[in-house]
């Protein structure tokens, strides 16, 4: 079959990154086990089984310099301008229905962080931005967003036409 996930999944592998069918009509992977990595025969699988699914990328990948592969999630699109220039305008900006997904590469031991802000009256903190690093998926163009039946786009370079030495660091 072929579609989103057959035809692009093949060139994210290649270039180092763990690729994931994301299910249509969701944000998610329901390939039990997509947490792990995935061998070269469950690959060739997944791509014959639903490579007219979307594609996502497996956080926590990691590239020759030892760093590993991780996304800022900005859910808020009051915060998406400080986040890009806190991480220094970065070349690759995923955008979807609001706020946008910064790949980035972390250096040093971290989990998978939640940035919450205190509510106004007395309200629940709410989550406005998450470091996706460790066994997380961020959902990637060309998947067809959900709610707004068009695909996510690239802001700039996609992931696969600029060196990895490009995408910022985190340091922890």
């Amino acid at each position: 079959m072929t579609g989103i996930y057959a035809q692009w999944a093949p060139l994210y592998r290649t270039a180092g990154f763990e690729p994931r069918p994301i299910t249509p009509g969701t944000k998610a992977c329901h390939l039990s086990g997509w947490q792990g990595k995935m061998s070269d025969a469950d690959f060739e699988d997944s791509l014959a089984r639903f490579g007219g699914y979307g594609i996502g990328l497996l956080m926590g990948s990691q590239f020759p310099d030892g760093t590993t592969l991780a996304a800022l999630d900005v859910d808020d699109d009051a915060y998406t301008e400080v986040a890009k220039v806190l991480m220094g305008q970065p070349p690759c900006i995923r955008q979807g229905k609001r706020g946008v997904i910064i790949p980035c590469r972390l250096r040093g031991p971290v989990g998978n962080l939640e940035f919450r802000l205190p509510a106004s009256a007395g309200g629940k903190r709410t989550k406005h931005c998450e470091l996706l690093a460790l066994k997380k998926i961020a959902v990637i163009p060309p998947t067809i967003h959900p709610d707004l039946g068009a695909p996510y786009k690239w802001l700039g370079v996609s992931l696969l036409d600029i060196p990895f030495e490009e995408i910022p660091i985190i340091e922890v």
